[in-house]
């Protein structure tokens, strides 16, 4: 999307280059974490100044109004987004276990309506996300602040995610089991890794 809108601009970039700047990007949003977590309130400041950041670094000129505009109807749209094959079936698998269930996010605050859209939010009974909660993983109070609404302690849940920092790192930290959801092979001796959700039911009868 990122790249369709650049073009639209008459922005000349390859996708290598712009995945580089993406990269660049987040590495120093990651490194300041309060920027991106400023509330509900800066949460349109932040993502406008991200895209004027995005293309100052490829031809130098800010993103107009317009570009943001386009792009945060496509990315809060459900019908933007696809689910994994294996999140629905694992979802209610582990629902039907017994198990209660949270998502926690580093993500603004359309993300509850995002999950209605797209049919999954009534898999979970909390929802904590980055923006909303003004910090996001891998700082523990995130973790723990599902755990509380969840009405059990860290020691007795898992967290499942895709980055080992903020994930993996993050929920171990925060007294949490951990399992690294690694669907693209980056982590092939991870000794917590799963490369499927459907994996998460026999671990924990492993466990």
């Amino acid at each position: 999307m990122y790249a369709r809108e650049l073009a639209r601009l008459g922005v000349d970039v390859t996708r290598d280059r712009l995945g580089e700047a993406l990269t660049g990007l987040w590495s120093e949003v990651r490194e300041q974490p309060g920027e991106r977590y400023g509330g509900v309130r800066g949460e349109e400041g932040f993502w406008r100044s991200f895209l004027d950041r995005l293309r100052s670094r490829l031809d130098g000129q800010p993103m107009p109004p317009e570009s943001f505009e386009r792009l945060a109807v496509h990315f809060r749209s459900p019908r933007s987004w696809a689910v994994y094959p294996d999140v629905r079936p694992a979802l209610t698998a582990l629902r039907e276990r017994g198990l209660r269930l949270a998502v926690v996010s580093n993500w603004d605050s359309h993300l509850p309506r995002l999950l209605e859209g797209l049919g999954l939010a009534p898999h979970f009974a909390a929802i904590a996300v980055s923006a909303i909660e003004e910090v996001g993983k891998p700082d523990p109070e995130i973790f723990r602040r599902a755990c509380v609404r969840l009405g059990i302690a860290p020691v007795e849940s898992l967290h499942v995610g895709d980055l080992l920092e903020e994930d993996y790192e993050g929920a171990r930290a925060a007294g949490l089991r951990a399992l690294l959801l690694d669907r693209g092979g980056h982590h092939p001796d991870h000794p917590d890794r799963i490369t499927s959700l459907h994996e998460i039911a026999d671990r924990l009868d492993a466990s």
